[in-house]
């Protein structure tokens, strides 16, 4: 059932993002496509940031968040995933490691 849900979902988000592409024709306008190159970020912080600096529902700076701040910071500065991934977890084991709650 759970798998069926996120088809649809998926589905849904298909048709209605080809629909508008469909709708202004193949080739969108340049200053669209240099707005639409910001939005995977944004909707990542939007997914992160919540866990990150409210996990419990009430906005608290523990090692997720200093963690995360770590994390965007190298992503920042070097571009690269994996790294970014590498940095973060490396820094909330440590904080966690030495007894950041």
């Amino acid at each position: 059932m759970t798998l069926a849900v996120f088809a649809a979902m998926g589905l849904v988000t298909f048709v209605t993002r080809y629909s508008m592409i469909a709708a202004l024709g193949l080739e969108l306008p340049p200053v669209v496509r240099r707005w639409l190159r910001h939005v995977p970020v944004a909707i990542l912080a939007a997914l992160i940031a919540p866990a990150a600096l409210a996990p419990t529902g009430h906005v608290q700076f523990g090692p997720r968040a200093a963690a995360a701040s770590i994390g965007a910071l190298v992503a920042w500065r070097s571009r690269s995933v994996v790294l970014t991934i590498a940095a973060g977890l490396a820094a909330f084991w440590c904080l966690k490691a030495v007894g950041m709650r």
